[in-house]
């Protein structure tokens, strides 16, 4: 084929450089760590944990602290188009799951984050 031809996108490999989503996705890890617990969202994209894995975790100082994961849990939230604008709203977005007959299930989900829990592992 020349440049002059037209190329078949369908045909052409995708690599690593072609855009498209990441792999993975971006999601909430909870953290049981003794008596008090944590959360934070990530803010990229990154391979979702399945359960028994351990996860590194390096902070501000340096420091790394591993966690295991003990449940993943996947989420579901009402579609944009099915809540109402946010000056229109009259009560908070979380009460919007509670509001409303329980015989009228949604009628457009999205996905929420996947929620990991974890809790403190000291081995090495």
């Amino acid at each position: 084929m020349n440049e002059t031809e037209a190329r078949d996108p369908v045909l052409e490999p995708v690599s690593d450089d072609d855009g498209g989503p990441p792999v993975g996705t971006a999601w909430t890890l909870l953290v049981n760590d003794g008596d008090e617990g944590w959360s934070a969202d990530l803010e990229h994209a990154a391979p979702l944990p399945r359960v028994g894995e351990r996860i590194e975790f390096i902070g501000e100082d340096g420091g790394r602290r591993h966690f295991r994961v003990t449940q993943v849990t996947h989420t579901l939230q009402t579609a944009a188009s099915e809540r109402p604008r946010v000056g229109e709203e009259r009560t908070g977005p979380n009460s919007i799951v509670t509001d409303g007959s329980p015989d009228e299930p949604p009628r457009l989900l999205r996905a929420g984050l996947p929620r990991v829990l974890a809790l403190r592992d000291e081995e090495p």
